[in-house]
């Protein structure tokens, strides 16, 4: 397919304006721009954030070359329309066809900067809640009545989960018809792809029960903690593991001092590399009051991994209750210590579900099942545009021949 740029190479720009710690975001970044078919794609990375030096070098690491990742200023962004202008002019200079926004604050700065370049597609892609709950009222409506805008500009808004689809469309995000479910993919690494797991610290009573993701509110993580007391009372070798960081670190871990936990559990900070605390762990544990698409949990049942989970969108759109993991249904942080204490107690059916929730991931989440529709989606919104395009100029020489015509037999009458 040729460009509208007049290249070869369809380019894309992935623009995440909002980036401010490492997790799932930056790995589903990494990812993409590592399985699109480099014949067919010239990707870019568009990226503002705090964490600016931590991101370049988790991206370089896993083999993204500099030359393709940009950071634009965090302190322009407050300025917002200087902002615009710097994102349309590497549009520009990059010879963008496809803009590809994540979140809601992406997808204005980054459809304003596309339409101001005439960029040809824009795709939106929504991870996790729509409207931040950590901006201030001002912010969410001029958000939304920006949204209320531009909304129609995009060629699809990719929602993760039914859950974010539906919210997309109650609440006026995005029209109905301009909204698809891709569920997200994850990249296998080659050394665990038939790797044999061992539940033997199960069958000793002796597990090690965690978690790893970013330590805020909305991870739910004070009932993981709350939990623990209640566990260690059925399950006295036990043990745990949280892996991250965030802004309720400190709290959580006073709350594991005032319980005199100390001794019990291990706090790590975030790693690029959560395959290796994962493989360390007998039970994951997902206590999230909300979620998307959880990266680290696809990660988790593809090792094979039993989960004791909430029973929320985006995570049941991933587990099935009771066969390829667990779903507590309340906040009650006894009923899951019961869940969690009920697989201490049945390796059997720990492995079991961890075998079935595997199964589940290779069918369902993989990164090449992912990319095979992302790169559809590309090449059929070009397809369209490019088809509206010749239309509008077929159009216009019609008309034009017509008023010609009429012209010259103005002129022989």
């Amino acid at each position: 397919m040729a460009t509208a740029r007049g290249t070869d190479k369809i380019s894309v720009a992935l623009v995440c304006v909002s980036m401010n710690q490492l997790g799932g975001k930056n790995v589903h970044l990494r990812d993409l721009f590592l399985n699109l078919d480099p014949a067919r794609f010239t990707v870019y990375l568009v990226c503002t954030s705090s964490i600016e030096n931590s991101l370049k070098q988790a991206f370089t690491e896993n083999g993204i070359p500099k030359e393709r990742i940009i950071f634009l200023p965090r302190a322009l962004k407050w300025t917002m329309f200087p902002y615009i202008f710097r994102l349309a002019r590497i549009f520009r200079e990059k010879k963008i066809n496809i803009v590809h926004t994540f979140q809601i604050e992406s997808d204005i700065f980054g459809a304003l900067a596309a339409k101001l370049t005439g960029v040809p597609v824009l795709i939106s892609i929504m991870e996790s809640k729509v409207m931040p709950e950590n901006i201030g009222f001002t912010k969410k409506l001029f958000y939304y009545l920006v949204n209320l805008f531009m909304k129609n500009w995009f060629f699809k808004t990719i929602a993760v989960s039914e859950g974010l689809r539906r919210e997309l469309i109650e609440e006026h995000f995005r029209p109905a018809e301009k909204v698809r479910v891709i569920h997200l993919g994850i990249h296998m690494p080659d050394a665990y792809k038939d790797r044999d797991w061992s539940f033997a610290r199960l069958s000793r009573g002796a597990p090690v029960i965690g978690t790893i993701g970013r330590l805020s509110w909305e991870k739910g993580l004070e009932r993981f903690v709350r939990a623990m007391p209640l566990i260690l009372q059925e399950m006295s070798q036990a043990s745990f593991l949280i892996v991250g960081s965030g802004p309720e670190e400190n709290k959580l871990k006073q709350l594991v001092k005032d319980d005199g936990l100390s001794s019990r559990v291990i706090f790590k900070p975030w790693t690029d590399n959560v395959w290796q605390e994962l493989e360390s762990l007998d039970i994951f544990v997902m206590p999230s009051l909300r979620e998307g698409c959880p990266h680290i949990l696809l990660e988790a049942l593809y090792l094979s991994k039993p989960v004791v989970a909430s029973n929320i969108e985006g995570i049941s759109d991933i587990i099935d209750e009771g066969e390829s993991g667990l779903l507590v249904d309340t906040l009650n942080a006894r009923l899951f210590a019961e869940k969690i204490i009920s697989l201490c107690r049945d390796p059997i059916r720990a492995s079991l579900l961890g075998k079935n929730g595997r199964r589940k991931i290779l069918d369902y989440f993989t990164i090449q099942r992912e990319i095979k529709q992302i790169t559809a989606l590309y090449t059929r919104s070009l397809k369209f545009i490019y088809q509206q395009d010749a239309a509008r100029t077929t159009d216009a020489v019609a008309l034009q021949n017509n008023v010609v015509d009429k012209e010259r037999d103005r002129v022989r009458l």
